[in-house]
């Protein structure tokens, strides 16, 4: 029988392109290296090298054979990789998200279901990171901005959020009781970094405007408290922090302000972590 080992020292020998390096490499002695690789020709039946009295080469066969073994080996690290997230899966939860807020809810909830397990989570703006990610077990599940639908896929409906702008009452934008990207176009606005996607969203709808980015929520607070910038806010960060007295938020309603999240997770990870529809609901949003 092949022996991983042997195909480890094909690939090696392959690499070195000679025996004396490829044995320092592995660390194993010249006439250790030899008889492994004899093995593997006597495993075989066919010959790898081509033989001199001083030197070795791959012959057609062992070009081939070298070939193949890159792949088993990489195969075998690729099989490794993904059971050792497998497993890591089963004790830690790993959600991965396209915005913050959500994430609030379903840490809550999974403290709740299962407090024996720890939680890591991280937001990501890139959606093919985060379902690649789940597909690779890094992520137990993920939360998107919109439904998706695979046979091997669960997708629960998780919660609204709706983008608004906040303004001192002095501001001219304090009258409006209502307002779009377009009205909003042009002025200069504080916006939290690190927001998932709607920081894209934000620079892609107000081309036109001075956005003050600020990578640390304790500054970014400081600075709403203290200046008469307008800031974003939502509909669950404003249950989760009241609006300051001197702040008035102002709905935002073109459609792309207003977003459903949805929970999404391999139905293989639903028989580990059962979280239904029922649990999405007892999530209390103004308490976390």
């Amino acid at each position: 029988m092949i022996d991983i080992y042997q195909l480890q020292h094909l690939v090696a020998i392959a690499d070195a392109k000679t025996l004396s390096r490829a044995s320092e490499i592995l660390h194993i002695s010249q006439p250790g290296l030899t008889r492994s690789i004899q093995r593997l020709e006597d495993d075989l039946n066919i010959k790898l090298f081509d033989r001199t009295r001083n030197k070795i080469s791959l012959n057609d066969n062992g070009k081939l054979a070298v070939k193949y073994a890159k792949k088993i080996l990489h195969d075998i690290d690729n099989m490794n990789e993904t059971l050792q997230a497998f497993e890591r899966s089963k004790r830690i939860i790993n959600i991965g998200s396209c915005a913050p807020a959500p994430i609030w809810g379903l840490t809550n909830l999974c403290n709740r279901l299962y407090p024996e397990n720890m939680i890591d989570s991280q937001i990501i703006s890139d959606e093919n990171t985060l379902i690649n990610d789940l597909y690779n077990h890094k992520y137990t599940m993920i939360i998107l901005n919109h439904p998706l639908h695979n046979e091997d896929i669960i997708c629960i409906e998780l919660i609204k959020e709706n983008l608004y702008i906040s303004v001192s009452p002095a501001h001219p934008l304090a009258l409006f009781k209502e307002i779009t990207f377009d009205e909003l176009n042009g002025e200069s606005v504080l916006l939290l970094s690190k927001i998932g996607f709607w920081n894209e969203l934000c620079i892609k709808n107000l081309p036109e405007s001075h956005l003050l980015l600020q990578d640390n929520p304790s500054i970014f607070d400081e600075l709403v408290k203290v200046s008469a910038l307008p800031n974003f806010r939502t509909n669950l960060t404003i249950l989760r922090e009241p609006e300051e007295k001197n702040r008035i938020s102002i709905p935002i309603i073109d459609d792309c302000a207003q977003v459903t999240y949805y929970l999404i997770m391999k139905k293989e990870t639903k028989k580990i972590f059962n979280i239904d529809e029922d649990d999405l609901n007892s999530i209390q949003w103004n308490k976390i």
